[in-house]
């Protein structure tokens, strides 16, 4: 286990528990310079605030709402972790691409912000517990025949730019042409104008993206098996992962959690995995 210590499972399902994830990239200098590698939550304490990254273009994790505001389900996790500690919380928009080198120059203390956990992300990144299992899906225009990875041979497939998806395409369907794109609207705009055949990410967002057009773009398949999400935090830092992994324990446990999922999810996709608390 990570750092020598055994460390209780808070996670048990289908997907089990993943390995971690990251790339190293030049970033701007750190906003807060107590936040250093090792002493995360010392820094949150001290400053009042916890400094998250987030998305905004990806809905249900994280966007931007009616009203302006940033919202979605991982911005109601940073919020109820923050609530624990008993401090303010700071969003920080993060893309794909720039989300990890964020977290390691420590602009963040923390990311949520759909981050998969993957094997090649080990290298940068620690990961609390995983806190929900997402699988993953094409978005296409209706009635182009496309079902799955045997369908994309010759053709284009669009992803965002920092995602494990490029592998998975290469692995899944060699004779497919990757795009890569800077955001998850343009990735949309690929498909809808005839520039991908394809765009492949997680089921959730990809289905409510086929909901806002929905004459003209479904989400179809299921090229992997569900994988899970982490909040990512620098490496070396055990209390500041404990600190997290107890939080999302205990909003799983006081109900929080649910009533989190169902405003965001619903029940797509149904949730196949359950989160036990640290008190057994």
């Amino acid at each position: 286990m990570t750092d020598g210590v055994a460390r209780r499972n808070l996670f048990r399902g289908a997907a089990g528990t993943a390995a971690l994830a990251g790339m190293m990239l030049a970033v701007p200098a750190r906003a807060d310079s107590t936040c250093s590698q090792g002493n995360a939550l010392a820094a949150v304490k001290k400053r009042g605030k916890l400094v998250a990254g987030v998305k905004s273009d990806y809905e249900p994790f994280g966007f931007v709402d009616d009203k302006g505001q940033l919202a979605g389900f991982d911005i109601d996790i940073v919020k109820y972790i923050a609530g624990k500690l008993g401090v303010g919380v700071d969003l920080r928009p993060v893309t794909s691409a720039n989300r990890i080198p964020m977290l390691q120059s420590g602009v963040v203390d923390l990311l949520a912000a759909s981050l998969t956990m993957t094997r090649e992300r080990m290298r940068a990144v620690d990961f609390s517990e995983p806190y929900i299992v997402i699988g993953t899906r094409f978005l296409v225009r209706k009635g182009s025949g496309i079902k799955g990875y045997a369908d994309l041979a010759g053709k284009t497939v669009a992803f965002t730019q920092g995602t494990p998806w490029g592998n998975q395409l290469h692995d899944g369907q060699p004779a497919a042409t990757p795009l890569v794109l800077q955001d998850k609207p343009q990735a949309v705009q690929a498909v809808l104008q005839g520039k991908a055949a394809a765009y492949i990410d997680d089921a959730a967002p990809l289905i409510i993206f086929a909901q806002r057009h929905p004459n003209e773009l479904e989400a179809v398949g299921n090229p992997s098996k569900p994988s899970p999400m982490g909040i990512g935090v620098r490496p070396g830092d055990r209390e500041w992962r404990n600190t997290i992994d107890f939080a999302v324990s205990d909003m799983w446990m006081d109900g929080t959690y649910g009533k989190a999922y169902q405003k965001f999810f619903g029940s797509t996709p149904d949730p196949n995995f359950e989160i036990y608390s640290w008190e057994l």
